[in-house]
């Protein structure tokens, strides 16, 4: 049972909380239901998945004539995503050989491979760009 308020109590007003709304025009306000076949669904559900996309930024990006595939960099594949695990590996390497550096103790012959490594790898994932 709750307890009686006394009669000159004003009634509290709810606090507004969260996020300031943005700008009207740029709100996505209107739902389009689209029907598709279950190949249909499946090749966009599958897009979306590479793209790390939702359905609908899949669907809206090709309405608006922006292609996907040139709109974001296709996912690594397992064999890129394993050689970049590795070099940023070789760069914590490189960054504890260069503060062993500093404190004055020779550690050329470490950097010097740790680099050469890390280029020859960075030529493996990028051959166009080195």
């Amino acid at each position: 049972m709750e307890a009686p308020t006394p009669a000159n109590a004003t009634p509290q007003r709810p606090r507004k909380g969260g996020r300031k709304p943005g700008p009207l025009a740029e709100k996505q306000r209107h739902v389009v239901s689209v029907r598709l076949t279950d190949a249909e669904h499946e090749r966009l559900t599958t897009e979306a998945e590479r793209y790390r996309l939702s359905q609908g930024e899949v669907l809206r990006s090709v309405w608006l004539h922006q292609d996907t595939a040139t709109k974001l960099p296709t996912p690594p594949t397992p064999e890129q995503a394993r050689q970049l695990a590795q070099l940023a590996g070789m760069a914590a390497n490189l960054n504890q050989l260069t503060k062993l550096a500093h404190l004055s103790q020779d550690q050329r012959t470490g950097a010097t491979t740790v680099l050469g490594q890390m280029h020859h790898l960075l030529k493996r994932l990028t051959p166009d760009a080195l």
